[in-house]
């Protein structure tokens, strides 16, 4: 089973970290593996590069396409494979992503969510994996 957060960071963050992904991940690991006392300090760096879900309409394009299980709560299936399928639980700072079988239901979710305006940041603790969802494109100024 893998196990994703997806945070949405802030335009001047991503501006900030395009081709640094890795000291972004650093961040999300650190406070994973934080002890209890000095997690609100990593929560509070968390906070202040993440901004707010657009919970109404990440939750209206899930509606279009998955099940809502219960309030927050969808399941996705992949179309190919029902085995594929991951749980998605959106919450006002991040969207938690639990996801089985082989990669094809979280990459459907993934793509729908780049559809999302929004800079979309993947974290896989575990596995070390991580990245932008959409990558942001750094804009000349010419």
């Amino acid at each position: 089973m893998r196990y994703y957060e997806l945070f949405n960071v802030t335009e001047d963050v991503a501006s900030s970290y395009l081709g640094k992904e890795m000291k972004l991940f650093q961040l999300f690991e650190e406070r994973e593996q934080a002890r209890k006392h000095t997690q609100p300090i990593y929560d509070r760096q968390i906070n202040y590069i993440t901004t707010s879900m657009p919970e109404e309409e990440i939750k209206q394009i899930f509606l279009s396409r998955y099940k809502e299980e219960d309030a927050n709560r969808f399941v996705a299936a992949s179309d190919e494979n029902p085995k594929n399928h991951c749980a998605l639980m959106l919450d006002a700072k991040k969207i938690c992503l639990q996801a089985e079988g082989d990669l094809q239901a979280e990459t459907d979710v993934f793509d729908l969510l780049r559809e999302v305006n929004g800079f979309f940041f993947a974290v896989n603790v575990n596995d070390r994996r991580f990245g932008w969802l959409k990558p942001y494109e750094k804009q000349s100024v010419l």
